[in-house]
């Protein structure tokens, strides 16, 4: 059965409360509804315009029967918006997102009927959150890591040069000319001009590197390649056959990259590779440390949390792959969703996990947490103009910031109260 509960006038009943969802019911007396469509009445008579009266001066029961819809929705969001609101603090629901009114019933005689779905936060009591088992695995800057980002560099600045063979192979880099046909007609549209191609590497139409394979410069042949799945013939011209070029390890090398010698360059690199191995590493027990709590506290979470949480993944994803100047085709982004989908719905099941166990553990973010926060963001930003844009970003978003400093104090009890041990992998640093 519904909980019944009473003002003075209004009548409020919670139906239903299920997971994230709650629906109950309003209904306003008649004589409020009445009283309500007068003071409409009088407000609409104030702006009709009827033939052969003037504004303002129509009679009030010309003005009801030619303006009664108008009325009648007037009326019913007056109420709307009072009695709502109220319901909810009456019944002590948080919605999460804007109620949705499902139903409104006006019959002659008797009360007017609401409706409402509301999405509402989990009812959860946060569990097995002290004491989780964390490991921590180490990346220790070995002499071979440090090799291998010196190899890395290298590739970044090679550069390519003529090959000393006039055939194509595996390893070459070939510039070529092309156009296309297919059943004996050309395909308009698909040509190329000092094109390169990656004999190493995989080729998105296949057949390609195949038929290059030994073809020489100035040579002209057709070949037979799948281009969008279809049998299609390219005719093909080699302009050029070139090598890729890496640059020697030697002191010339490093001064290109800002230092003074290879030793220099070395040392560096085995900073940067600890520093990296050393964030991975706290990146992954922060991962462990969520996984765990999420294991233990399964909950739904309000749909339209997850959906918003969701628009956000797919347009940081869209600003990542395609630069924020193109967007992803419908089955790409059905796909995305269908993918990113549980992620989203974690992210916000741990936002209010956290939430829970900080006002279990009374873990509150103090005046001087926001400042130093504050402090921070002011000393990083360079010149006056930045930092009058920090002060009003910490002004616009104060409740945000305060949610992330509560969250991140959060994580800092969590793994204060956590058991880490070392990974059997662990190394130590060479």
């Amino acid at each position: 059965m519904g909980i019944f509960s009473s003002t003075e006038k209004v009548r409020v009943k919670l139906v239903k409360e299920d997971a994230c969802e709650a629906q109950f019911s309003v209904e306003v007396p008649g004589a409020q509804f009445d009283a309500e469509s007068q003071n409409a009445l009088v407000r609409v008579q104030q702006r009709a315009k009827l033939p052969g009266f003037r504004p303002g001066k129509a009679p009030l029961e010309l003005v009801s029967r030619q303006f009664s819809d108008i009325i009648e929705n007037e009326v019913v969001d007056t109420l709307l918006r009072k009695h709502v609101p109220e319901a909810l603090r009456e019944l002590k629901l948080q919605p999460v997102a804007p109620p949705v009114v499902t139903d409104i019933k006006r019959e002659p005689g008797k009360p007017l009927a609401i409706q409402v779905r509301v999405e509402v936060p989990p009812r959860l009591a946060p569990k097995d959150y002290s004491g989780i088992k964390l490991a921590r695995r180490s990346y220790p800057a070995t002499d071979e890591a440090v090799a291998a980002r010196l190899e890395d560099l290298r590739e970044a600045h090679a550069r390519l040069e003529r090959a000393p063979e006039e055939a194509a192979g595996k390893g070459h880099y070939v510039v070529i000319d092309y156009t296309a046909s297919r059943a004996g007609k050309p395909l308009a549209g698909v040509k190329g001009a000092n094109e390169l191609v990656d004999m190493s590497s995989e080729q998105t139409v296949a057949g390609l590197a195949e038929g290059l394979l030994g073809m020489k410069r100035g040579e002209t042949k057709d070949i037979s390649v799948k281009l969008g799945g279809q049998d299609t013939r390219l005719s093909v011209a080699v302009k050029e056959i070139k090598t890729k070029v890496l640059p020697p390890l030697d002191a010339d090398f490093a001064k290109d990259l800002g230092v003074e010698s290879l030793d220099e360059l070395k040392a560096k690199l085995k900073e940067v590779v600890a520093e990296e191995g050393r964030s991975r590493s706290e990146r992954e027990i922060s991962e462990q440390l969520e996984a765990a709590l999420l294991k233990s506290n399964r909950m739904p979470v309000p749909p339209s949390l997850t959906e918003a949480q969701l628009e956000h993944m797919l347009e940081r994803l869209r600003q990542q792959l395609l630069g924020g100047r193109g967007e992803f085709s419908e089955k790409q982004l059905q796909d995305l969703k269908a993918k990113l989908r549980p992620q989203a719905e974690d992210r916000v099941r741990m936002s209010f996990l956290l939430r829970a166990i900080a006002e279990r553990e009374k873990l509150a973010v103090s005046d001087s947490d926001v400042k130093a926060e504050l402090d921070a963001g002011l000393a990083a930003a360079r010149g006056d103009e930045k930092k009058e844009e920090v002060r009003r970003l910490f002004e616009a978003r104060r409740d945000e910031i305060v949610e992330m400093l509560r969250d991140r104090k959060t994580l800092a009890f969590l793994r204060a109260k956590a058991s880490l041990s070392d990974a059997p992998e662990a190394k130590p640093v060479s």
